[in-house]
């Protein structure tokens, strides 16, 4: 049988040794004389197995950050890109996959995984599942659908048309399903709530996404579905039977409460009775697209798991009905980093069989989570159809921390080894100027503005890379001292560390200080 040669440098060459310790039979490993793999350019390979019999193999396998199209290369032998990390070879070895010649086999791997996701909410999945929405872009709603997701606009009847369009649409790229028009509690925006609508039905983008209108008040709940809502948020004991006359293939979140006399069952069995109550009248008033929403309460304070048990009691009880985690009870109102915490109930919507998500953005420290849910939904949708943990897929939600170590140690028992402590920080101005640099988040763009000395703007940059803005900064001469370039390589990548994670950014504190 061939042997498959994988091609690496001297830095790469013992991890890939290990990790492929139990694939000895199915490969040889080619050591080139250069330190790391992702230099490797066409020239070297060449000239390196020029006088190799290269008909023993397979095929070769090139790091996967080599550059170039590697179908250009004359070997006789079929050369292809491995992945662009080590830890992914052995799975690229074992994979029937098709590999590349111009992509990364873990990019392939990614594709083929995201691709069988495309279109997912649109696909009828069995009879219990309906439709809300009108166009090609309606989602399929069930037990056994995939999870959409809603993302709420918190108070939009504060914000003016264009920037509820403009986080509608923010939302809908982020991987948002639905678009839920919050109102604001106590008060009566019916009208304004029916031009939000209107406006966004009227939107040649978002004409097609499905709309929410949150609110309990029916006299807003009207005017929403006449300007063409398609799903309500939601429906209680209280104000249930004043809405007896809508359209009944709307869609409708049914709550176990009734808000209008203050009652909110905290006891399990009493939430779950009067969530079955509120939603035996839903349905005798002609209801039939019905969501159970148990309400997902607050960590501690009132508590998570109490409501979690909801959920389960809810399930065990009904198998048909859809259920609603509302997600950014516990988001907003935990210190923590959201990705986790959306990764955790991602997974929870596959084992309830929760059917969907409301969240939002409202916050600084949520910003992201509705991609970062998207992905998350992803994950666990993978994990749920393979019959496996949530681990080891083409995709994963790691932001901040990293699954596996990419340092390759680099003896230096013979070289000489600086001990570097901390010094008192000296600082002499520039005579050019100097910069003060900031994140739009909005517009997803690192800012900088280059200062005379005098206190006046002489020019500004923007964009996405610390890199490119640094090279594009020394083209217009404005540092005179190595200290001061040093500086801005820095922050500016510091800036493109946080518009990454999503955290605000503050020139000249250490990164974690704020």
């Amino acid at each position: 049988m061939k042997k498959i040669l994988i091609v690496t440098g001297r830095l790469a060459f013992d991890s890939i040794q290990e990790l492929t310790s139990d694939l000895k039979d199915k490969i040889e490993i080619l050591k080139l004389p250069i330190s790391i793999a992702a230099f490797i350019s066409s020239s070297i390979l060449l000239k390196s197995l020029k006088n190799m019999d290269l008909s023993k193999y397979e095929y070769i396998l090139c790091p996967g950050l080599m550059r170039g199209n590697l179908s250009e290369l004359e070997l006789g032998i079929k050369v292809y890109k491995g992945p662009r990390y080590a830890y992914d070879i052995p799975t690229t070895i074992k994979s029937p996959e098709k590999l590349s010649t111009k992509k990364p086999a873990d990019i392939i791997f990614l594709e083929k995984e995201i691709k069988e996701l495309e279109g997912i909410t649109q696909k009828k999945i069995d009879d219990k599942s309906f439709l809300i929405g009108k166009s090609d872009k309606a989602v399929y709603i069930g037990v056994n659908s995939y999870p959409i997701i809603i993302a709420e606009i918190v108070n939009a009847p504060k914000l003016s048309t264009e920037k509820n369009i403009e986080k509608a649409k923010y939302y809908a790229s982020q991987g948002a399903d639905v678009i839920d028009i919050g109102a604001i509690v106590g008060e009566d925006n019916s009208k304004k709530l029916k031009l939000i609508v209107e406006s966004l039905k009227n939107d040649p983008i978002l004409n097609k996404i499905p709309i929410s209108i949150d609110s309990l008040n029916p006299a807003e709940i009207e005017s929403g579905v006449e300007a063409g809502a398609d799903l309500i948020l939601s429906l209680d004991k209280g104000n249930m039977k004043k809405l007896s006359n809508l359209d009944k293939d709307i869609g409708v979140i049914v709550l176990p409460t009734n808000v209008e006399e203050g009652f909110m069952p905290h006891d399990i069995n009493e939430r779950i009775e009067q969530l079955n109550n509120n939603i035996q009248t839903a349905k005798q008033l002609g209801f039939q697209k019905i969501i159970a929403d148990p309400l997902l309460e607050a960590p501690i304070n009132p508590g998570l798991f109490n409501s979690l048990e909801a959920y389960y009691s809810f399930r065990k009880s009904d198998s048909n009905i859809p259920l609603m985690f509302g997600i950014g009870n516990v988001i907003e109102l935990i210190d923590a980093d959201g990705v986790g915490v959306n990764a955790i109930f991602a997974c929870l919507a596959f084992e309830l069989k929760v059917s969907v998500f409301l969240t939002t953005e409202y916050s600084t420290k949520t910003r992201g989570t509705v991609n970062e849910l998207s992905h998350s939904l992803k994950m666990a949708f993978l994990a749920n159809k393979r019959n496996m943990v949530p681990k080891d897929l083409p995709i994963t939600v790691l932001k901040s921390k990293s699954k596996n170590e990419f340092i390759q140690q680099i003896p230096l028992d013979k070289v000489k080894i600086i001990e570097v402590e901390k010094k008192p920080e000296e600082f002499f101005p520039d005579t050019k100027g100097f910069f003060r640099i900031w994140i739009n988040h909005d517009k997803a763009k690192i800012f900088v503005a280059h200062y005379r000395n005098e206190g006046l703007i002489n020019i500004a940059f923007s964009g996405t890379s610390a890199e490119n803005l640094g090279k594009e900064i020394l083209t217009k001469k404005l540092i005179t001292s190595d200290s001061h370039a040093l500086y801005l390589g820095r922050e500016l990548e510091k800036a493109e560390i946080c518009l990454y994670l999503g955290k605000s950014y503050m020139q000249d504190l250490k990164f974690g200080e704020y």
